[in-house]
């Protein structure tokens, strides 16, 4: 489909080319990096008056440095002038599937159309069903039969689950609908199973934990209303998927007291007496990235790294749990992973870290994607009233301390997990001015290094929503201190941002490295977090639709020294350094080539270029120990996107 794709876009011929898309067909990660390796520039602009500016923006263009302006439109609504010197090209999905139905092809988020387009495709003509059926199979990995003993679903929705995009409407009806008139399932929450992983998650590991108290007899949980429908000590199928659950996180191992009381097959989910579980858990997430540091950096692709920065994540909060301490050769092997993992994630940022981010949606890559999304779901009416809560300075690795404990407290919250990349470099004036505003860092170009313009930037983006001023408060939370904000009661109030930096402050407060950083966060979990939890629940209980997210991650670094260039520099951070002047970023990176220089990218202004630390290194002073963020790695790229509903009773 690439390669079919690529056909339209000749390098070193046109000048402008015009794209009519209304499917989405240039979406696709591997097009939007072709073309920006090809010197494409893509404009993607619904609105006329942010074309324009984008259109100035990017002169001049030409034959070397060739612009894509999309539309989702016919071409001949693109303004004239445009029209008339460009190059026109319009792409059709069908084209591209030609004997699968065309409506079912289009519900397929791209990184799913770029699976179905690895499939040998259908020799005839498929209708509407059989379209849905080969779809399931070759998309989503569902067989013909493979689902009709518990066994089987288990299975699948234990993969299923691990994959970024959930499957579209259109097909999770269908499935349902199959999936309900087979007698197997009666009573079970279908729905809930398919749609929300830590549903999932709970259902399966309450199934286990009734099984091990029925063998045990030791009490493990309250059973009324509980309806036991996975019979493990029956079902062999379904013995053999423990290994895989327990590895995946679905099932937590049990301590009982009698492990030689259950049989051999259940012991990868048993824990005996006095047995701690990390060690394990250390082992299982230390072999699923070796398995993925296997796979040449080319070939991953943003989904990969999805997974690969969760389980990443998980390493590090057992890595630098204050009450744990890995093996040596564990250590090691960290230690040789995170620089594998850096490097890698480095060389795929510069290949596609700016094509995502004109790539908006259905789902947000980018930090200023982040509003687009909250936007779009208000139009689909799948979220009316909303705050967006910033824990300034969260990483993925910090939900995970924070997100169980909160799901163990709040049993009728429901999350639902997306991961996003922050602005590059990861300081807060660039990438949480990105976030609260909706546009890329070269659109606020003259406040790089301030934030104060974030509440004015957050009431523009819901006016061009049509959003009244007053529906949408911008409110700076400080929970061990304030009043109830106002904002939260207020009828008014449509679109909420409620920002926090408790976790920031943390983070540049800790002196003990990362270690330091969770022992402080586990304590703020366990005394101040309740009050953020009331603001959640009150939000909750509103009508609200919460969405939580930070602008950026952090990470340990070891300082390598500091800088001394005067005036030349515009913003002095540990892992980044921005400049307007190319020729002093330069200068500054031959005496520090331990560096990466950063731009232009087509996200920052075209005359700033950032300076930044290569792997885990810092500006500070040589051999400090610094928690900090601005750089490019996972840890402080990518971030949590959580969606936070009421569970209905």
């Amino acid at each position: 489909m690439i390669e079919q794709v690529l056909r339209h876009f000749p390098p070193y011929t046109y000048p402008i080319t015009l794209v009519s898309d209304p499917d989405g067909v240039l979406a696709d990660e591997g097009v939007l990096a072709a073309l920006g390796e090809r010197g494409f520039i893509l404009i993607n602009e619904p609105d006329s008056i942010h074309l324009r500016y984008r259109l100035e923006q990017a002169r001049p263009f030409n034959v070397d440095r060739p612009l894509v302006i999309v539309t989702a439109g016919p071409l001949n609504q693109l303004p004239y002038d445009l029209w008339q010197q460009g190059h026109h090209v319009t792409l059709a999905l069908h084209t591209f599937f030609p004997n699968l139905a065309y409506p079912v092809v289009r519900t397929l988020t791209p990184p799913q159309r770029w699976l179905l387009s690895r499939s040998p495709g259908p020799d005839h003509t498929l209708g509407r069903q059989a379209s849905m059926d080969y779809i399931l199979r070759h998309v989503f990995g569902i067989a013909p039969g493979a689902l009709e003993q518990p066994a089987g679903l288990v299975t699948w929705l234990n993969r299923y689950h691990q994959q970024a995009d959930p499957m579209p409407p259109l097909l999770a009806d269908y499935l349902l609908g199959r999936l309900k008139q087979i007698p197997a399932y009666a009573g079970w929450s279908l729905e809930a199973l398919l749609a929300n992983r830590d549903t999932f998650t709970s259902f399966v590991g309450k199934q286990w934990l009734v099984y091990v108290q029925q063998q045990t007899g030791q009490p493990l949980l309250d059973e009324r209303g509980t309806i036991y429908v996975l019979h493990f000590a029956e079902d062999e199928a379904l013995q053999d998927t423990i290994p895989s659950l327990v590895r995946s996180g679905t099932i937590a191992p049990v301590k009982v007291k009698r492990a030689g009381s259950l049989p051999a097959w259940a012991r990868p989910a048993i824990l005996k007496s006095g047995e701690d579980r990390r060690p394990r858990r250390v082992k299982e997430l230390l072999s699923i990235l070796e398995e993925y540091t296997s796979i040449p950096p080319a070939d991953l692709r943003w989904e990969p790294w999805q997974a690969i920065a969760d389980a990443w994540a998980e390493l590090s909060t057992l890595r630098y749990d204050p009450d744990f301490r890995l093996l040596p050769a564990q250590e090691a092997a960290c230690a040789q992973l995170q620089e594998k993992l850096d490097a890698a994630f480095l060389e795929w940022l510069r290949r596609r870290y700016a094509p995502l981010g004109s790539q908006q949606l259905p789902l947000p890559h980018h930090a200023y994607h982040v509003l687009h999304y909250i936007a779009y779901q208000r139009r689909q009416n799948k979220a009316d009233r909303i705050a967006l809560l910033i824990l300034d300075g969260l990483s993925l690795a910090d939900w995970y301390l924070i997100g169980p404990a909160w799901y163990a407290r709040h049993s009728d919250w429901q999350f639902q997990k997306h991961l996003v990349l922050a602005q590059i470099p990861t300081i807060t004036p660039i990438s949480r001015q990105a976030l609260v505003s909706g546009l890329r860092p070269t659109d606020f170009a003259l406040a790089l290094d301030t934030n104060q313009g974030e509440p004015r930037h957050w009431i523009a983006f819901w006016a061009r929503q049509l959003l009244p001023l007053k529906a949408c408060p911008y409110v700076r939370l400080a929970v061990d201190r304030d009043n109830w904000p106002s904002e939260l009661d207020s009828t008014h109030t449509r679109a909420l941002c409620l920002l926090d930096n408790t976790i920031d402050d943390i983070v540049h407060g800790t002196r003990q490295g990362t270690a330091g950083l969770e022992g402080s966060l586990r304590i703020w979990l366990d005394r101040q977090s309740r009050r953020m939890e009331e603001i959640i629940n009150h939000l909750l209980a509103r009508g609200f639709t919460v969405f939580l997210t930070s602008d950026h991650g952090h990470t340990e670094a070891l300082g390598m020294g500091q800088p001394a260039e005067g005036l030349t520099v515009q913003t002095r951070g540990q892992r980044a350094r921005v400049y307007e002047d190319p020729l002093a970023a330069a200068n500054v990176q031959r005496e520090f080539c331990q560096t990466i220089l950063w731009g232009p990218d087509g996200l920052l202004p075209d005359y700033v270029r950032v300076l930044m630390p290569q792997g885990r290194r810092a500006f500070a002073a040589i051999n400090e120990t610094v928690v900090t963020h601005g750089g490019p790695t996972l840890d402080e790229v990518v971030v949590p996107l959580i969606t936070i509903t009421r569970v209905e009773s």
